[in-house]
């Protein structure tokens, strides 16, 4: 097909492909503003709660590179609705779950779904924008991924008491099932390779970009939803408050990349600054964000970090996912999918963590320093990035 016949269609495909973002993210949050809810029906301890998101994520991670690869070939459309469909499935079980490890088990299983969705939609932009537009379009889509996490940390506190933890599960597996209806019968197709593109992983791997922005992507996004998870539980303990003004204040976190994911894109769009410099600069200051946020002991103090922090967290996305795409043309589902493997490492490998630490101190101060020293990290590695040379 000519490109401007998916050209024509971009508008429709930004309405799915954000739609996806919204559904697969509230689904892999979903457990987040239940950890303590979960803590005490299921009977089990802060960290153990903490390896529900290791779960889902160990899966998403792994589905990373494998997906970019399917994506490429079979192309995203195809991939994103099978990947509903898993995620449709494990959370509707785990609706009707009443064991920590029958959880722990479906979790693993819907991160499949969610790590397939999330590098078909990444793929997906592509396919239908080009040029300056490009940029935009793939920071609308993380704004939505933030949007979905950030609508459960909010929405679930409210509906908790009335719906119990069950139907939390089922309700957002149904969101899920629906998207996939309308996606199968209306979402624009994408083209199939009757042949695989070859990948190159010698070239792929000693691209020291592609390393740096895999370290900004565990910085960034897997510090960050880090963070969601525990940011009520925080809020709650350390900031003395009830459940439900918890939800609506730490929403706030993941909610502003709804913004700040499309602005880093229009930042990049409009050459405001380079990549480089957007990166090292929106990964330091969500660093001092993790900081502030740990050390909030007021409700005034709380909600200007969540903002700072909320802000700083969206503004490297499209940078992120475009670099990976420059760098590696010939391939770029795989090369989406090897960054952001970094990334789901983050969310896999931080919240247990944070939840022992938290164990063993009663206080969230160090789980956040820990967040804070991972954005450092990713800020001081894109120092070192150089111009994209397309070699993949």
């Amino acid at each position: 097909m000519d490109m401007e016949v998916f050209w024509a269609q971009r508008w429709k495909a930004l309405w799915f492909i954000t739609a996806l973002g919204f559904v697969f993210s509230a689904n892999y949050t979903n457990h987040g503003p239940l950890v303590p809810t979960l803590v005490k029906d299921l009977h089990i301890t802060l960290a153990m709660a903490g390896f529900l998101t290791t779960a889902i994520f160990l899966s998403h991670g792994a589905l990373q590179i494998p997906g970019g690869a399917l994506a490429d070939k079979l192309g995203p459309y195809k991939v994103a609705l099978c990947s509903l469909g898993i995620i449709t499935i494990g959370n509707f079980a785990i609706g009707f779950s009443n064991s920590y490890y029958q959880i722990l088990v479906l979790k693993f299983i819907v991160g499949i779904g969610t790590g397939a969705a999330f590098i078909a939609g990444a793929r997906y932009v592509p396919t239908f924008f080009a040029g300056k537009e490009m940029q935009r379009a793939q920071g609308v889509y993380g704004g939505s991924i933030l949007l979905g996490s950030g609508f459960v940390i909010y929405g679930i506190p409210q509906l908790l008491n009335a719906v119990g933890w069950h139907n939390v599960f089922i309700i957002t597996g149904a969101m899920a099932g629906i998207l996939m209806i309308l996606w199968y019968f209306f979402a624009p197709d994408t083209p199939i390779h009757t042949t695989s593109p070859k990948i190159n992983w010698s070239n792929v791997l000693a691209n020291p970009n592609i390393w740096l922005l895999s370290l900004a992507q565990f910085g960034s996004f897997g510090a960050i939803i880090a963070a969601g998870v525990w940011v009520n539980t925080l809020l709650i303990k350390s900031v003395h408050l009830d459940p439900k003004t918890a939800g609506v204040i730490g929403s706030t976190v993941l909610l502003l990349g709804i913004v700040s994911r499309p602005l880093g894109g229009v930042i990049l769009e409009k050459h405001l600054c380079s990549t480089k410099l957007l990166l090292i600069l929106s990964c330091a200051g969500l660093a001092l964000g993790f900081l502030w946020i740990g050390a909030s002991s007021t409700l005034g103090m709380a909600f200007a970090a969540i903002i700072f922090t909320g802000i700083m967290a969206g503004l490297p996305f499209a940078g992120i996912f475009n670099g990976a795409r420059d760098n590696c043309p010939a391939t770029p589902g795989v090369a989406m999918g090897f960054v952001n493997t970094w990334g789901a490492a983050g969310v896999m490998i931080l919240p247990p963590i944070i939840g022992r630490l938290v164990d063993l101190s009663g206080s969230f101060v160090s789980g956040f320093y820990v967040l804070a020293a991972a954005a450092l990290a990713g800020s001081l590695g894109c120092l070192a990035l150089r111009k994209a040379k397309p070699v993949c």
